[in-house]
Parts: structure tokens; sequence; C-alpha cells
């Protein structure tokens, strides 16, 4: 028996003897497709071939989504964290919450001068729970804001260049803070 085999796009690919025992291939029926000439092609439209004068053109890739791409390369620059005095601070969104906390405790003279902060040590590799003093509280603070809105300043430049069409996805790459 003769399996005639479409494409994923229902474009006749080719004729296939198949063993009446065994499974038809995938994308495939016994309906002959119609006599070609020149340029044209069969497609299947599920019922049955029609003849077209020539293959259609390809479907286009898909645009990126560029505003679900700039979000997300945002949020990795957000939660990435950034060095502070040989110490890796983190500014995942609880870290965020518990920094600026601290940071008006000791900016409005409700921390213990002194009370721990757990951060990276980037000698060692190790999370240490170090002394601070509340002006280097003040001033991780003040860091930790900067750096998160330069993240978001980032994306509001690129969600701009989207909006006018000139965003690539190496600009998407480029530009963060602390790269």
């Amino acid at each position: 028996m003769i399996a005639y085999v479409w494409n994923e796009n229902g474009i006749y690919e080719r004729s296939q003897e198949v063993d009446v025992e065994s499974e038809f291939p995938l994308r495939s029926t016994t309906a002959q497709p119609p006599k070609l000439t020149g340029t044209q092609v069969a497609r299947w439209t599920g019922e049955g071939w029609e003849k077209l004068a020539k293959a259609p053109d390809p479907d286009p890739e898909p645009a990126p989504d560029w505003l679900a791409l700039i979000a997300d390369r945002r949020y990795r620059a957000e939660i990435a964290g950034f060095p502070w005095n040989g110490f890796g601070i983190d500014t995942e969104r609880d870290s965020q919450a518990k920094i600026s906390s601290s940071w008006s405790a000791a900016r409005d003279g409700f921390r213990e001068d002194g009370s721990v902060w757990k951060c990276l040590d980037l000698a060692t590799g190790q999370i240490v729970s170090r002394p601070t003093t509340n002006a280097e509280m003040i001033d991780i603070g003040q860091q930790a804001y900067r750096y998160v809105q330069a993240c978001y300043d980032r994306e509001g430049a690129l969600l701009e260049a989207a909006a006018g069409g000139t965003v690539s996805a190496e600009m998407v790459e480029e530009g963060w803070p602390d790269e």
C-alpha cells in the first residue's frame, strides 16, 4: 500500500510504501495527491488534497516577546546583589525589605549600632554575620536603593527601545548595574 506524506504545513512531500499490517507514517493518507506541473504543490486539507500554484511562504519567526524578556532580565539583575566593602549584599525581594527596614531604623536612630548584617564574604565565599555600624547600614541601604533603581531605569530604557522598534537581544543583556 502507498502512503502519501505531507509536512507540518500540509504540503505533499513524498510517497512511501507501507506494509498493510504496519502503522502509517505521521501526517499521511492513502488518498493520492493530484498531478502537479511547474511550481504547483499539493496541500492536505484534512479532507483531501488541494492544488496550489506554488508553495506558500513559510510562516515568519514570531517576534520576541520583548516586554517579558526585558522584565525577566531586569528581575535577574535586580536580585543578583552588589558588592559592598568586600562583601556581597543580597538584593532578593526579602532582602530588599530587610535592608529597607534596617536602613530606616539606623537613619532614625532605632537600630543598635554594631548589630550584625548577614552577607557574603567575597574573599572566602562564606556567608558571615558581620557587625555593622549604623553609618554602614545607611550606606548599604543607599547603595541597595541605587542598585535596584538602576535596574528599573535600565528596564525603562529598554521598554522605550522596544516601543520604538529598536531593541535587540544584545541590548537586553547589556548595560545592567555591576556588570
